[in-house]
């Protein structure tokens, strides 16, 4: 990862495999973990949905939707809710569950090289970051997923 030495603002998430590399902007707020209301039994990585600020928001486990696992109940669960970074009317917000309290970093490129393992589907890059391993997500991908799933069940509602 080359580049220039402009500082920026990253959040390092922790997860229940390899933590997650992202802009500080993509994250709207962290909460408690609350069990999902259960909205999508078809798919294993859409766990629920919840409502936050009057808004039902889809809650998604990173770690299945990369072909990892994931344990749902842990005492350090807490759920991140994301802006949407693609350009879906129908997704202004989605949650992510993660384990713990995101880490504001401020970095420069230099201080992320890659990382010679290979990616998951929803990953961008692996990475390591002043020497700890972390991963990338491919955010617009994720979105794109989440949005599939909805239309697909709206499509179904209607009919």
């Amino acid at each position: 990862m080359s580049g220039s030495h402009q500082p920026i603002s990253s959040v390092l998430i922790p997860m229940q495999q390899r933590p997650l590399l992202i802009p500080s902007a993509c994250i709207a707020a962290v909460q408690d973990y609350s069990r999902p209301e259960q909205n999508y039994p078809e798919t294993e990585w859409l766990l629920g949905d919840l409502l936050w600020r009057g808004i039902k928001i889809p809650v998604v486990s990173f770690e299945r939707l990369n072909g990892g696992r994931f344990a749902e109940f842990s005492a350090t669960n807490r759920i991140a809710i994301m802006h949407r970074t693609g350009k879906s009317d129908d997704l202004p917000f989605y949650a992510m569950v993660v384990q713990g309290i995101p880490q504001p970093l401020t970095l420069v490129r230099e201080e992320v090289r890659n990382s010679a393992e290979e990616k998951g589907p929803m990953e961008k890059h692996r990475v390591i970051l002043r020497e700890v391993p972390a991963s990338i997500p491919d955010l617009l991908l994720l979105e794109q997923k989440i949005v599939e799933v909805i239309s697909t069940r709206k499509l179904e509602a209607t009919h």
